[in-house]
């Protein structure tokens, strides 16, 4: 289906959720002719430019308000709308930064062979990326550096997706934090992980999802990848850096970071310590609930068996640490309903029925295929089968009850690690 012939109840009118602030900067302007002027282009000089906004002016293609040519030799030539001034599509106001990386990856585009658009207004999505790539899998990108509010993030990524077209976020490398093996992702930035399209499966604990930074200073991307959860906001990575012109557009898509088994087992281990010893100051409304189910059923937090907080691909789907969530799973087979059977469906009705829901909140991951809460528990079920925790009778899943835990800190690090070496060695 031709974009233009779609009908307009198949994308949402965001018009008027998005984030307002006027004096948007713009590399594309038109005359009152309505020639398409972009200040990337290499023929237009300053003079040029200055003598056509004397005779007819620049207006914004979209809202047709008149815009301001801004050709100054401190910052990147633009255009801007006036302040205050609302466009059909307002988006948030672009630094100097967006703008070069903007105009970085324009080129890139271009000279990988793609027509690439720059800020083309989409119509009938009522939305302008940065970067339109036409095509059979037509793609947007964009670029961005400034805050955002999540539902506008979601909303435009929405709207790509429904008008047929692959949204790509790239986020602006000022966003990119780090602390040793674990990177934060709030916000937005949380959104802007995908899966990727090429997924090969080469190891237990490597994950398809990433984020895809971009440094115009440097010209390098940087993919953050083999993305597992530790918590809400922080997930174990492992990095790429890659050169612009190392890379072609379509590659986006994917990442092809290499796995190190070591250095992931060792963060794991260290995070599973840290949780072991020192509880958060400023506990979640999940993990209160959890250690208060824990308190009444006489077990230790500190001291579940080190089958509870396994890493595995679809973990990421679930706000919560794979440490919670599982160990809400661990209570509720091995001592709540102790020599029960459970499908993972069974396990949501009865968290539901104990109001303990929230347990299994999924992340909203707009640029992912939806996986159901059943799926990310089946994928831990599988694990504990594998460890010889549970036994599989049918569809469902027996635990023989937590048995008698281990009273030494010691002993249970040597199990963390035991437990992934033995989830290591059975997929080898």
């Amino acid at each position: 289906m031709n974009l233009a012939e779609a009908p307009s109840y198949l994308f949402p009118d965001i018009s008027n959720t998005l984030y307002k602030k006027g004096g948007e900067h713009v590399l594309v302007a038109s005359t009152a002719e309505a020639e398409r002027i972009s200040l990337i282009a290499s023929e237009w000089s300053q003079q040029d430019l200055v003598q056509l906004d004397r005779q007819s002016g620049f207006y914004c293609p979209v809202c047709r308000a008149p815009v301001v040519l801004k050709t100054g030799k401190k910052r990147r030539w633009h255009f801007a709308h006036q302040p205050h001034h609302t466009c059909l599509v307002d988006n948030e106001p672009e630094t100097m930064t967006h703008l070069s990386g903007k105009e970085d990856l324009f080129r890139w585009c271009e000279q990988a062979g793609r027509s690439a658009k720059l800020e083309q207004y989409l119509r009938q999505l009522r939305q302008r990326p940065d970067i339109y790539l036409p095509g059979i899998e037509p793609v947007a990108i964009e670029y961005q550096c400034s805050m955002i509010p999540e539902h506008v993030f979601t909303a435009r990524s929405n709207g790509y997706l429904n008008g047929g077209i692959i949204p790509i976020w790239i986020i602006g490398a000022h966003r990119y934090h780090r602390q040793r093996f674990a990177i934060q992702l709030s916000g937005f930035t949380s959104l802007a992980i995908r899966q990727s399209k090429v997924s090969k499966v080469s190891h237990p604990f490597t994950t398809s999802y990433y984020v895809c930074f971009y440094d115009p200073a440097s010209k390098n991307f940087c993919y953050s990848a083999h993305l597992s959860p530790i918590s809400k906001t922080r997930f174990i990575s492992q990095e790429s850096t890659v050169n612009l012109l190392k890379l072609k557009p379509y590659q986006l898509l994917t990442h092809s970071v290499p796995f190190s088994s070591m250095e992931f087992k060792n963060a794991w281990l260290d995070m599973k310590r840290k949780q072991r010893l020192s509880p958060p100051n400023r506990l979640s409304p999940e993990e209160y609930a959890l250690r208060v189910q824990a308190y009444q059923l006489r077990i230790n937090f500190s001291y579940v068996p080190g089958y509870v907080g396994l890493p595995h691909e679809s973990a990421i789907h679930f706000q919560n640490s794979p440490y919670l969530w599982q160990m809400w799973v661990i209570l509720l087979m091995g001592v709540i309903e102790a020599d029960h059977c459970f499908t993972p469906e069974r396990i949501i009705r009865e968290t539901e029925a104990r109001r303990m829901e929230r347990v299994f909140s999924l992340r909203c991951l707009p640029l992912c295929p939806v996986l159901p809460a059943s799926h990310v528990i089946k994928d831990y079920l599988e694990q504990l089968l594998c460890l010889r925790v549970v036994k599989k009778i049918g569809n469902s899943y027996r635990m023989e009850g937590l048995g008698k835990m281990k009273q030494s800190l010691t002993s249970l690090f040597q199990e963390d690690r035991v437990i992934l070496d033995r989830l290591e060695a059975a997929w080898m």
